[in-house]
């Protein structure tokens, strides 16, 4: 397979860190709101699952620069997805 072409079975795997990130988000932020989740919480979990993702996504960059668009598209879609909550 070439390394520049897109790979769902990569996309899939770091669609599967984000989720983990955004769980434990989940869980710290339910525990210090007791229990009172809003969406201006769910937007800011959001915001914070990208964070991760843009710096691995820049560390890649440095070494496997083929693997950094996953990052960057998960990125994007968590953040976009947490400025619509936060903004609505």
């Amino acid at each position: 397979m070439n390394e520049n072409s897109f790979s769902w079975k990569r996309m899939g795997m770091v669609l599967l860190l984000t989720i983990a990130v955004g769980i434990g988000q989940y869980f710290v932020a339910h525990q210090f709101n007791d229990g009172k989740m809003g969406q201006k919480v769910y937007g800011g979990i959001f915001i914070g699952m990208a964070i991760p993702s843009l710096l691995l996504g820049g560390v890649m960059r440095l070494f496997r620069p083929a693997l950094q668009r996953y990052f960057a598209i998960t990125a994007g879609l968590c953040l976009f997805t947490g400025l619509l909550l936060l903004l609505l």
